[in-house]
């Protein structure tokens, strides 16, 4: 999915708020990159160049790994459980959402004492 690349403006307010999510949840650039398939390499371009830019899809990528949008992310917003269950939802393809529909429907039905 080639979205291109952020924009030089929010290139930057990515690159600010990538530090801080780092610095505040403790992320590693080796587990960021494991989690997200980012590489190493575009992780470190962004938070050690300013001006640097990634893609839209990295972007979301790292994003998601907080359980936040794009937006979400940039300004540093705090999100709840069922807003960060909302925005992974959201990265999903459409062929794909019954699948987890269904999957969290078995899980409700599986409870003990439902």
């Amino acid at each position: 999915m080639p979205f291109g690349s952020l924009s030089a403006i929010m290139a930057q307010d990515f690159r600010d708020a990538l530090l801080w999510h780092m610095t505040r949840n403790g992320t590693t650039v080796a587990e960021l990159s494991r989690e997200t398939g980012v590489s190493r390499d575009v992780i470190n371009k962004v938070r050690l160049r300013a001006g640097a830019s990634t893609s839209v899809e990295n972007a979301m990528l790292i994003a998601a790994f907080y359980g936040k949008s794009v937006n979400q992310f940039i300004l540093c917003e705090d999100v709840d459980q069922v807003g960060r269950l909302k925005n992974l939802v959201e990265l999903i393809s459409p062929e794909v959402r019954p699948l987890v529909e269904a999957q969290i429907r078995g899980l409700l039905n599986a409870r003990p004492g439902k």
